[in-house]
C-alpha cells in the first residue's frame, strides 16, 4: 500500500495503524469488542470490520476448464501483496476468461529492499530497479515460467501492475524482456492505482525524490510503458476519496462520519489516511480526488490510456505479518466486479 523507497515504510505502517484503530476506536463505542487472542489473529466479533483472509498456496491449475479458453495475465503485486490477496479478483477475472498468475512473492520478500536503504545511491537518489527490486524480477521470472509451462514459450500476456506493482512492471518490461520480447510476449500492461508520477515541480514535496531514484529513472528511461507502444497500456485510477475542502472540515460532522454502521466503515479515518498520503504523492491535501491512496492525477501517463472509476478504492486488504485483513465489501477498490468490467477489455 505504501509507495516506493523512501516512503516505502513509514507509509505502510501510518496507513495500516490508522485502518486498525479504526476496529479499536469504533469498537470502543460498541458493547462488542475484537479481542486480540494471538500474535497475528483476531477473534471474529460480529459485526467486525475485517474478515481474515485465506493465506493458503494458490494453484496455478484450473480443475475442469481448459487453458486454451483462458489468455494469461501475470500481476505484480502491490507492496507486501501475497497471491492469496488476490484470490477474489483471480476467480472474477477466471469467470471473465482470463487465468491470473501473480507473482510468488512473501510478504517478507520485501525486507530484502533494506540493504539497499544503506548505500550510498539511496542517499542521493539514485537508485536503480534491477539493483533494488531484484526479489520482484524473480518472482515475475517465476511467474512467466508457469506461463510458458502452461502455454508454451511463446504465448502473449497481459501484464497487470497493483499500485507500485505497476512500475516495477514497467521497468521488468523494459530491463528484463527488452524490446523485441516485451513487443512479441506482452499484449498489454493495465495499472491499478500506480504513483506514476513524482509530484508536480512547483509542489513544495517535489525536491525530495521519495522513491530515491527508481521511479525518477523509469519515467526518464522507459516513459508511458516503453518499449511497448503507449496505446498498449492503461492507466486506471479511482475516485474513492475526496479530500475536504478546508481542515476545518474534516471534523464537520465529526459524529457521522466517525462509524457508518451500514457501510461499516469510518469516512473520518479514511479522509485522513487520504490526506497524509495525498499531500506526499501530489503536494496537495485538500479537495484532491482519489482512490483513497493514490491521488488521481499521479496514477495516469500523459500519452496512455486512462480510466477513471467512481467509488474506487485503492485496495480490498490491509496486509500485516500474518495474515491480510480483509476490508468491508462496502469498501470497493479495483478487483471489485463492476470496477473490472471497466478495465478488463483492455487487458
Amino acid at each position: 500500500m505504501a509507495i516506493g523507497n523512501m516512503r516505502l515504510f513509514p507509509k505502510l505502517l501510518l496507513s495500516c495503524t490508522i485502518l486498525l484503530l479504526q476496529t479499536e476506536i469504533v469498537d470502543a463505542f460498541k458493547p462488542c469488542q475484537l479481542p486480540l487472542v494471538g500474535r497475528n489473529h483476531f477473534q471474529k466479533a460480529t459485526p467486525s470490520l475485517y474478515a481474515q483472509l485465506e493465506t493458503s498456496s494458490q494453484s496455478q491449475s484450473i480443475q475442469g476448464v481448459d487453458l486454451k479458453h483462458l489468455k494469461p495475465v501475470i500481476l505484480c503485486p502491490a507492496q507486501f501483496g501475497t497471491q492469496s490477496d488476490y484470490e477474489d479478483l483471480r476467480k472474477t477475472l477466471q469467470e471473465r476468461g482470463f487465468n491470473l498468475y501473480p507473482a510468488p512473492l512473501a510478504r517478507f520478500d520485501w525486507l530484502k529492499i533494506v540493504p539497499s536503504t544503506l548505500t550510498k545511491e539511496f542517499f542521493t537518489a539514485s537508485l536503480r530497479p534491477s539493483k533494488t527490486l531484484g526479489f520482484f524480477y524473480s518472482a515475475l521470472d517465476r511467474a512467466f515460467e508457469q506461463v510458458d509451462k502452461d502455454y508454451g514459450p511463446d504465448v502473449e500476456v497481459s501484464v497487470l501492475g497493483h499500485s507500485i506493482g505497476g512500475w516495477v512492471a514497467r521497468s521488468y518490461i523494459a530491463e528484463v524482456l527488452g524490446e523485441e520480447k516485451a513487443r512479441r510476449r506482452v499484449r498489454s500492461l493495465v495499472t491499478l492505482g500506480t504513483p506514476h508520477n513524482p509530484p508536480p515541480k512547483d509542489s513544495i514535496v517535489s525536491a525530495v525524490d521519495q522513491t530515491r531514484g527508481l521511479l525518477t529513472y523509469i519515467n526518464e528511461n522507459f516513459p508511458n510503458g516503453f518499449p511497448l507502444d503507449a496505446s498498449a497500456v492503461t492507466c486506471v485510477a479511482g475516485k474513492g476519496t475526496v479530500t475536504p475542502k478546508a481542515p476545518m472540515d474534516v471534523i464537520t460532522n465529526f459524529g457521522e462520519k466517525l462509524w457508518d454502521e451500514t457501510q461499516r466503515r469510518s469516512k473520518l479515518l479514511e479522509e485522513i489516511v487520504a490526506l497524509a498520503s495525498y499531500f506526499p504523492l501530489s503536494g496537495k491535501a485538500f479537495e484532491t480526488e482519489g482512490d483513497g491512496l493514490i491521488p488521481v492525477d499521479i496514477a495516469v501517463l500523459a500519452e496512455c490510456r486512462s480510466v477513471i472509476i467512481d467509488n474506487c478504492n485503492h485496495a480490498a486488504f490491509v496486509p500485516t505479518p500474518g495474515k491480510s485483513l480483509r476490508l468491508p465489501e462496502t469498501y470497493e477498490w479495483y478487483g471489485t466486479e463492476s470496477a473490472v468490467d471497466q478495465w478488463i477489455q483492455y487487458l
